[in-house]
């Protein structure tokens, strides 16, 4: 798929796919493997491409990319490989965040307020505590 699309609603659409992997598959988790995710900087154009050694499923070109710093771009590189990838991500793209949100919390827990550092230990705080507390009240 290829789409271009301004930054603000790139920005909304990473974090959207970062929350929502949380209850529901990723992409990565779809196709059974971790997926690739670059980010490529040209003049007036930024582009991301989500892909794997088979193929290209998403290119997001990012039409006033010449308007914001790289920064701004590589955090989201960071943000969108994980929500991609949801419980396959990789050490490399939780450590990419970390180095790119250095005095941040990654999430706060929406029920509880516990602030975590790492999409991985938020996945399971939330999936441990608060998805099976939920399936306990529906039961």
């Amino acid at each position: 798929m290829r789409k271009p699309v301004q930054t603000y609603y790139l920005r909304r659409l990473i974090n959207t796919l970062v929350d929502e992997s949380l209850t529901s598959p990723s992409l990565a988790e779809m196709v059974h493997q971790h997926l690739q995710v670059e980010w490529i900087r040209d003049r007036r154009l930024s582009q991301y491409r989500i892909f794997d050694s088979r193929e290209v499923y998403w290119e997001l070109s990012v039409i006033d990319a010449h308007g914001y710093t790289d920064t701004l771009y590589q955090q989201g590189l960071a943000l969108l490989a994980i929500a991609v990838n949801g419980a396959l991500v990789a050490p490399a793209d939780e450590e990419r965040a970390r180095k790119l949100f250095p005095n941040r919390a990654f999430r706060t827990c929406p029920h509880c307020g516990q602030r975590f550092h790492s999409w991985l230990d938020y996945y399971g705080h939330y999936q441990l505590d608060h998805l099976l507390d939920n399936q306990d009240q529906a039961i």
